[in-house]
């Protein structure tokens, strides 16, 4: 099929070359027998002159005409082109598709040919659009469309009709441009759809939809006693239409909010608008770069498997349903990613994984799920993502069960998630199903996420902190003092507090802001761990809760204390590198408020750049002489190395050796500041049967201070016994603290394509694929629809809103 609607220069149905021949009346048959049948030639009728044109005999009643053949009206062919990235007013015909005669011309922007119907100038604009809305399956309630036809005609001229290349001069012919606004305008281009001879044209149209000018589904956010109160103030289109700024500086950092951005335009362009406007423009500018969101739900899926196929080694799973009735369209739920190049960048680094969620801020709700990986350096590698419908247990095992499936490592894998039943649960499920596919998996709190429910309860910064004191604290006897120190703390916190709040005048008032209190803590939130099961902050005799012991009593200690780290899962990683991913990280930094498809074409695009960057720096750390380790890890080693020279060996064992094994093991007793430590180096033979292959040795060494035990790598006493003995201290940490694992963790390619990927991935992915009748359309939930935010309210609203969050902060 063409790209383009051409009617030829014949008409629609092409005349016969020889016409009909009329039947002769039956005198003039009998007369042309008599003449047949002389050799004398006719004499012309007197009046006339010969070789004068003779007039035809009239027709007589009893004559029968042959009946005309009816001209067959077919349908027209159309291509319709939708969705380019560029403001509407100014796309161009060429701008849609390259008119080049050779074989290098490509479309553009995302097409259908489309069949009009018989009579296209009869349709309404209305009709038109429903029309369309078909073509693309397009949601009629959230789709705003606008419409441009386009229109280029060459005259050819009558004796090269049998030119070879009639196509030519067409190519090189101006696009004219047809600007529906109405009916008329509408019926005024479909006439010209009307076959004409000797004339080559060409017809396309142009649609573009927005979701800035739909109010209804903005309105759900404002709740019913604010809205029959005042009048909700929505921004005016002057700003969108004029253009007062580029897009540029809405999008160049998609962390900032609509104040930020007022007082950012206000310093550098001196322009002064309100929040309602910038909002409405910043989401103008992610449309015409990203799309709407709606369409964003049948893009996505299809961009994923698009790029996992150009880069081998990923994984993408799609959860959808069956919309009933409609066998074409299926409801976008669940989509998981994970790049090849993230997977194999995790294998080279600590096998620990720091679960994450935050809920979606565009038009539609949802949680977008992650598990970070953290390099030598603590650079963070977003290993996997996932969009799901919300936080709940059924989404979390979905996505914990994709990881399992995507992830390979070495080691046993350490999941550091946060503090919510959903996910604990759905880690439980996961470590106790017999199909689960690691070996050995261990689950982790986040440090961050505890303090969090702690301050929701104790309600004190300092103590806040100390609580984190204790989380990292690495040696026991220091762990049991800052322990106690806490006890004695909160219970005079909580003393004070309850004193406080005695009296008889403000006795209901107390009662009433107990009871919220308690129904406002993570222990009674059906997000929270802490519930019936977890002591519902009070014990079995159904006291209140009056210091930390009696908190934290039913939560193990391995699951959020560093010290009691079995085995050093953690590898030193706490979950604070983490809590504020979703800011900070390079990759994710504020995708949240993006399309679905924007989401995956942003973090794929600043990945390539952030490995590139990576790898150079990883590069050229390994080509520097006077660097041994990565440079987090330098300058941790070089401090460790300060205290080692602080240290004295006092005592050096005999070796113990196991003669069956191989083994060896060598105790010291090293002197520090205050107390004398344990040191143990062990040396551990592995023996192959193949006699082809050499016996492999595992270095390993352990302190009594548990410092390399839950780190991985030396402490400053090992580093003292190393030095004094003359082995290296590289033996004996960890290999992913190595340069050599760091440059492999950061060397994979990415393939992007040819020329500029940024460039390209309109051309590539947004072509015919997104709209294929062979495979179904998928389509957002309607129910996970978002209301319109804050900064578009009235004055009004907004100081109410504020007011009802300063209250809840005071009486928390």
């Amino acid at each position: 099929m063409g790209t383009h609607a051409e009617l030829g220069f014949d008409g629609r149905n092409p005349a016969p070359t020889n016409p009909p021949v009329m039947e002769q009346p039956d005198a003039y048959a009998s007369a042309a027998l008599s003449l047949a049948d002389t050799d004398v030639h006719p004499v012309p009728n007197q009046g006339t002159t010969a070789g004068a044109r003779k007039r035809k005999a009239p027709a007589t009643a009893n004559a029968a005409r042959k009946p005309l053949k009816r001209q067959v009206e077919e349908p027209i062919q159309m291509p319709v082109y939708y969705g380019h990235r560029g403001q509407f007013l100014r796309v161009d015909g060429s701008d849609l598709v390259d008119d080049c005669p050779d074989l290098y011309a490509e479309n553009k922007c995302a097409h259908i040919v489309g069949e009009l119907p018989l009579q296209p100038q009869s349709m309404s604009l209305v009709d038109l659009q429903l029309w369309i809305i078909k073509l693309f399956r397009l949601h009629p309630e959230t789709q705003d469309l606008e419409i441009k036809g386009f229109h280029k005609q060459h005259k050819n001229d009558f004796f090269d009709e049998e030119s070879s290349e009639p196509e030519c001069p067409l190519d090189y012919c101006p696009w004219d441009r047809h600007q529906f606004y109405s009916d008329k305008c509408w019926s005024t281009f479909a006439s010209k759809l009307k076959r004409k001879r000797n004339v080559k044209q060409r017809f396309m149209l142009y649609v573009q939809s927005s979701e800035i000018k739909h109010y209804d589904i903005l309105l759900k956010a404002v709740s019913d006693d604010y809205s029959q109160l005042v009048t909700v103030v929505l921004p005016g289109t002057d700003s969108l239409r004029s253009c007062l700024f580029g897009s540029r500086n809405l999008m160049e950092d998609l962390t900032m909010n609509a104040k930020e951005i007022v007082d950012y335009l206000t310093a550098h362009d001196e322009q002064h608008l309100s929040p309602a406007e910038v909002w409405r423009a910043r989401q103008m500018a992610m449309e015409r770069n990203y799309g709407t969101f709606y369409d964003s739900h049948n893009f996505a899926p299809r961009l994923l498997k698009e790029i996992a196929r150009k880069n081998p080694g990923g994984y993408v799973d799609i959860k959808d349903v069956e919309v009933p009735g409609c066998k074409d369209f299926r409801v976008l739920q669940r989509m998981f990613w994970a790049f090849g190049q993230c997977l194999q960048a995790f294998r080279t680094c600590r096998p620990v994984l720091c679960i994450k969620g935050t809920p979606l801020s565009g038009k539609y709700q949802g949680m977008l799920l992650t598990a970070v990986a953290l390099d030598a350096n603590d650079l963070s590698i977003p290993v996997a993502c996932a969009i799901v419908e919300g936080e709940t247990k059924e989404s979390w095992l979905w996505f914990l069960m994709n990881l399992e499936r995507a992830v390979v490592h070495q080691s046993d894998v350490c999941l550091i998630h946060d503090y919510k039943s959903e996910v604990i649960d759905a880690m439980k499920d996961l470590l106790n199903s017999p199909q689960r596919q690691w070996r050995k998996a261990e689950s982790r709190w986040c440090m961050e996420d505890l303090a969090e429910n702690f301050f929701a309860y104790f309600g004190d910064k300092e103590l806040v902190m100390m609580f984190k004191k204790l989380c990292q604290q690495k040696r026991r006897h220091k762990f049991g003092k800052i322990w106690k120190d806490l006890d004695e703390l909160t219970s005079k916190y909580m003393a004070g507090k309850e004193h406080s709040a005695s009296g008889e005048i403000q006795k209901e008032s107390v009662e009433h802001d107990v009871a919220e209190l308690e129904a406002q803590s993570p222990c009674n939130q059906p997000h929270s761990v802490e519930d019936v099961k977890e002591g519902d902050h009070s014990d079995a005799n159904n006291r209140k809760i009056m210091k930390f012991s009696e908190w934290i009593q039913l939560k193990p200690r391995e699951k959020w204390s560093l010290a009691y780290d079995r085995n050093g899962a953690r590898y030193g990683i706490i979950g604070s590198d983490t809590a504020d991913v979703y800011k900070n990280d390079f990759v994710l930094k504020g995708i949240t408020c993006l399309p679905l498809s924007a989401i995956v074409e942003v973090t794929f695009l600043r990945l390539v750049k952030y490995f590139e960057n990576a790898s150079a720096a990883a590069n050229k750390e390994i080509g520097n002489p006077s660097i041994n380790f990565p440079e987090l890890v330098q300058v941790d080693m070089n401090s460790k190395m300060q205290k080692a020279e602080m240290h004295e060996l006092m005592y050096m064992y005999a070796a113990d050796k196991n003669v069956l094994g191989g083994d060896e093991d060598r105790k010291y007793t090293v002197k520090g500041r205050k107390r004398e430590v344990t040191v143990h180096l062990k040396s551990e033979y592995t023996f192959s049967l193949n006699k082809s292959k050499r016996s492999k040795i595992r270095k390993t060494s352990t302190c009594s201070c548990n410092k390399p035990q839950l780190l991985h790598k030396p402490c400053s006493h090992v580093i003292a016994v190393c030095c004094e003995i003359g082995v290296k201290t590289a033996t004996y940490m960890s290999p992913y603290y190595s340069l050599p694992y760091l440059v492999c963790t950061w060397r994979q390619k990415f393939n992007k394509f040819s020329r500029d990927y940024r460039n390209i991935i309109p051309r590539y992915f947004r072509d015919i694929t997104p709209f294929e009748s062979e495979t179904p359309t998928w389509i957002p939930d309607k129910r996970l629809e978002c209301g319109i935010p804050v900064c578009l309210l009235s004055d009004s609203i907004q100081t109410s809103l504020a007011e009802e969050e300063q209250q809840c902060r005071t009486e928390d």
